[in-house]
């Protein structure tokens, strides 16, 4: 439900506020992305300047976390392939004896 006591909420030019507004399609978000991404910065001690993208990509490299590396990895070399092909055919025999049962 909205406010609707007016209460609160954003005031005249408040910085929070999204000007741009969301994007309409998908196209519009990949573009506000690489808008963003390719946004020259500096890292943490201000000595190296290179873009967001690139800043992101070597935090994932250096990172602990195996997911990250392998999205750096996938973007960079292409994704490994998810499809498993077994061909083969195999016979499975159960037998059992029942001997031992009959009384």
């Amino acid at each position: 439900m909205a406010n609707p006591n007016g209460i609160g909420g954003f005031t005249k030019n408040d910085p929070r506020i999204n000007r741009g507004g969301r994007p309409r399609n998908f196209d519009a978000a990949r573009a506000l992305a690489l808008k963003i991404g390719n946004e020259p910065i500096t890292n943490k001690d201000g000595s190296i300047a290179m873009t967001r993208f690139e800043m992101i990509m070597r935090d994932w490299l250096t990172s602990n976390n195996f997911q990250k590396q392998r999205a750096v990895l996938e973007l960079a070399f292409g994704k490994v392939p998810d499809e498993v092909n077994v061909d083969t055919k195999a016979t499975i025999t159960v037998s059992w004896d029942d001997a031992e049962n009959k009384e």
